[in-house]
């Protein structure tokens, strides 16, 4: 059996600086390496918070997020990648961070006993979904 370690996501954005930004403004995320591919006319950068990576790409001329992608529930009738999750230790703190940064907040902490987990979801500024959960 192949043994897998979580590395990280990679998310296309429409600002490499604004994005670069808003991660590090509001989650602590930082710089670790970038590059530009002339050739591609392809920016990417690989930002980090611990162990936690997202690699971002900044592409000339790309299209945004389809609006299918930015709601939640209507996400799951399209297939792919639907968002991406962090664990917190304190979700109630967290949501109320989130409400005071104005951040997009998409569902508020809610519980899904089923699965075993409490989650909120926000979108950063590319529509991109990010889940915020804690374990029951």
């Amino acid at each position: 059996m192949i043994r897998l370690f979580p590395h990280h996501v990679g998310i296309s954005v429409s600002s490499m600086d604004a994005s670069i930004a808003w991660y590090h403004d509001h989650f602590g995320f930082t710089v670790r390496s970038q590059t530009y591919i002339e050739s591609e006319q392809l920016k990417i950068a690989y930002i980090n918070n611990g162990e936690y990576e997202i690699e971002l790409f900044e592409k000339a001329d790309s299209d945004s997020t389809p609006v299918h992608d930015q709601d939640v529930l209507h996400s799951f009738s399209v297939q792919g990648l639907k968002h991406i999750a962090f664990a917190v230790e304190d979700l109630d703190a967290t949501w109320a961070e989130l409400e005071r940064k104005e951040l997009d907040l998409v569902i508020p902490p809610t519980i899904n006993t089923d699965l075993g987990v409490r989650y909120c979801f926000i979108r950063d500024p590319d529509g991109v979904l990010l889940e915020f959960l804690t374990v029951l």
